[in-house]
């Protein structure tokens, strides 16, 4: 054959090594080994010749971008979905269109607040009003609790401290074959929440199955709609992160580049998300530098570009669309008019001050409701629903201003009352006596925070996004209501950006996002102070944001890791296994690296044992030195698989029918080298395991595993 690939290579390119079977549950992808077996892949493609090669050649180099766009588009019509039901839906707790019962209300009066067209189910009856409001508000919220549950799914617990002893509990020794306690599978659902936390898992190499599946993404945009339509404390905008990244998922898994590789597959998925904001919020730009900020680990300049070209594809697609009839895709276009002066500074930093205590008292309360509410909401979520969806609409309603449906609100609130707008807000704030006024805008702030922190854990899809940026907008204009000679809605603005980022964290990303949202490139400035400031309060108020908090639990990202090894220290022998647990997954090959399958399958067994789902069998010879290891799953698949190892004749582990699976050159470490260097060799490299070895003799000591590795950073961090 005429090719620059050796024979081996092109071997190696057919096999699916570390790919032999599916991820399983918390399972990590190997980051380097993906890199080499699609560098074998590519040059296999590229070593063809003729017409047919030139095509397939092609094809590879363009896969990624023809991906994007796809995503970008099937992102648009979800989006146009959801906007549209969301709208129509909403509405209907107020009244109906005459002219097109599909239309909302401000579809069917676009360009004009109100018009003949939009009809009051009970003008002018506010028991009657508030029955039908409430009504339609319990049916909606039911709607979408009832859909969520289809999406019930049950994933393996994930390994307790004492059944994953290796590398987590030094010198605990096992009680050899005895019975090990299994914690009970986690009862969750796939479709509820926002779905960053999960999506963040996923993109840093953890596995979760099911996760991006179509019938997920179908579920989490009817339920999305309906929970947002329902006027719960609750946002879109986070579920579009879920959305884009299975719509992504779903494309992704069409070209065999990414349905065959782990690593590629991330790097689209990373790509698929940056469509979220575009679509949510009509913010391409911020939606890029959204993923590249907070959501994605492995971020190289091939993702920026593409991430860049499907943003950009979905903000299109959703103009043309057109959900809401109004031909616009910035949210609240605003028009002050009017500069700042420097000392509006001042006001502007207390925003964010007040910003990051929001973000703090939101963290702190939602894990505490959450902690005594959890046995109650995982055995009667619809009824917790119930209670949520008639607290909301009791506390709401009475209210003007948070009557409206949460977008509209924002949009009012960022109203300059200098233009002749005749909106509730600027007729309040032309009278003399603005004393109810300001009762409203208190009563409004204080039951926007309550309700966001009570509805944040409820069983149905749910983003914070837009809560934060309400009770930020309520809490500003009322603090300009204490600046004269400036308009109010600038500190509405301000504030929305600060309360913001006090629940996210975002910096970069979310000053971008807010430049696209209003069109105020004036108001940048303010925008940085405020966000900087609310970020640096919540760090010192609360350790972890709202989307560092995982179904896992103990992983733990980057930058977390890297501050509790520096605060601690450490080497890397802590984490060494008992020599209990380093027998159970270690085998001796000796002079002949002969072995019979009657051991293997023993050691898997043992394996098992420890609860976890990504060790790796090490292969050393009598001297402890290092030959290679192979991992469970793939030690697992070739014991399982009928005649592929004889069940009484033994075999050469490195030269044999197992030799495929071996990977003879895994990356070691010394056992006196500092913790923190082991901590980035799995976050800068996106390995599996690593191997631990003796100083000055490389005889093997143990193997970590990345998961073992968070769990023993979890418990520095509790020190």
């Amino acid at each position: 054959m005429s090719s620059v690939l050796t024979k081996d290579e092109l071997a190696l390119a057919d096999t699916a090594i570390g790919e032999r079977l599916p991820y399983d549950a918390y399972t990590t992808i190997d980051w380097l080994h993906d890199l080499v077996k699609d560098a074998f892949r590519y040059r296999t493609v590229k070593s063809q010749r003729g017409v047919r090669g030139a095509f397939a050649a092609a094809y590879e180099d363009y896969q990624g971008w023809i991906a994007a766009v796809l995503v970008g588009i099937l992102t648009a019509f979800v989006a146009w979905f959801v906007d549209f039901a969301e709208s129509s839906f909403g509405d209907l707790k107020f009244g109906h269109c005459t002219r097109n019962p599909l239309f909302g209300r401000e579809a069917c009066c676009y360009p004009k607040e109100a018009c003949e067209d939009w009809r009051l189910w009970a003008e002018g009856h506010f028991g009657s009003s508030f029955a039908i409001y409430a009504g339609v508000a319990w049916a909606l919220a039911m709607g979408a609790g009832l859909v969520t549950k289809l999406t019930r799914a049950e994933i393996p617990a994930f390994a307790s401290h004492d059944e994953a002893s290796p590398g987590i509990s030094p010198g605990h020794q096992s009680s050899g074959d005895a019975h090990h306690s299994k914690a009970p599978n986690k009862i969750i659902y796939m479709a509820a929440g926002s779905g960053i936390p999960e999506i963040k898992l996923l993109l840093s190499g953890f596995e979760f199955p099911n996760l991006l599946s179509f019938k997920v993404l179908a579920v989490k945009a009817v339920g999305a709609s309906l929970g947002v339509a329902s006027g719960l404390c609750l946002g879109k905008e986070g579920p579009f992160v879920h959305i884009s990244t299975s719509a992504g998922y779903v494309v992704a898994r069409l070209f065999p580049q990414f349905r065959e590789n782990g690593r590629q597959l991330r790097e689209m998925l990373s790509v698929a998300c940056s469509s979220a904001l575009a679509v949510a919020f009509g913010s391409p730009v911020g939606g890029v530098l959204f993923v590249y900020e907070e959501m994605s680990s492995q971020f190289p300049r091939k993702v920026l570009w593409r991430a860049f070209l499907c943003s950009l594809v979905a903000a299109m697609t959703l103009k043309a669309l057109d959900p809401t009839r109004t031909g616009r895709l910035v949210l609240f276009e605003t028009n002050f008019g009017v500069v700042y002066k420097p000392h509006n500074y001042v006001f502007f930093l207390f925003l964010g001050v007040c910003g990051g205590l929001f973000g703090a008292v939101f963290c702190k309360g939602s894990i505490f409701w959450t902690s005594r509410m959890k046995s109650f909401i995982n055995k009667y979520p619809l009824t917790e629903l119930s209670m949520i969806v008639l607290l909301t609409a009791l506390l709401q309603y009475p209210n003007p201003i948070t009557r409206q449906p949460a977008l509209l609100m924002i949009k009012h609130l960022l109203k300059d009352c200098d233009h002749g707008d005749q909106t509730w807000i600027c007729e309040q704030e032309k009278l003399d006596d603005k004393s109810a006024y300001y009762g409203w805008l208190v009563y409004a702030s204080v039951v926007k925070i309550v309700l966001t922190v009570l509805t944040a854990g409820t069983k149905i899809p749910s983003g914070l996004i837009v809560p934060a940026l309400g009770a930020g907008a309520v809490f500003g204009r009322l603090v300009g209501q204490l600046v004269p000679n400036t308009s109010p809605a600038i500190f509405a603005m301000v504030g929305a950006a600060a309360f913001l980022a006090g629940v996210s964290r975002m910096t970069v990303s979310l000053t971008v996002i807010m430049l696209e949202l209003t069109g105020e490139v004036e108001y940048i400035p303010p925008f940085m102070i405020a966000i900087l400031t609310a970020k640096f309060v919540v760090d010192a108020l609360h350790e972890e944001g709202v989307n560092d908090h995982t179904v896992l639990g103990e992983y733990l990202e980057h930058e977390h890791a890297t501050d509790i090894v520096r605060s601690h220290g450490g080497l890397v022998e802590d984490l060494i296994p008992s020599s209990q647990s380093m027998a159970d997954m270690t085998v001796h090959v000796g002079p002949e690296s002969k072995m019979i399958k009657q051991t293997l399958a023993h050691k898997l067994r043992r394996m098992q044992r420890h609860g976890l789902r990504d060790a790796a069998l090490v292969l050393v010879d009598e001297g402890e030195q290092l030959h290679g290891i192979i991992s469970e799953a793939e030690l697992d698949f070739a014991l399982r698989a009928d005649g592929f190892l004889s069940d009484s004749e033994p075999f050469d582990m490195l030269t044999g029918p197992l030799s495929p699976f071996v990977d003879r050159s895994p990356l070691t470490v010394n056992a006196a080298a500092p913790l923190e260097m082991v901590v980035e060799m799995f976050y800068q490299l996106g390995l599996r395991h690593v191997v631990i070895v003796e100083e000055g003799t490389s005889r093997v000591l143990g193997v970590v595993l990345k998961q073992q590795l968070t769990m023993h950073l979890e418990h520095l961090r509790t020190l």
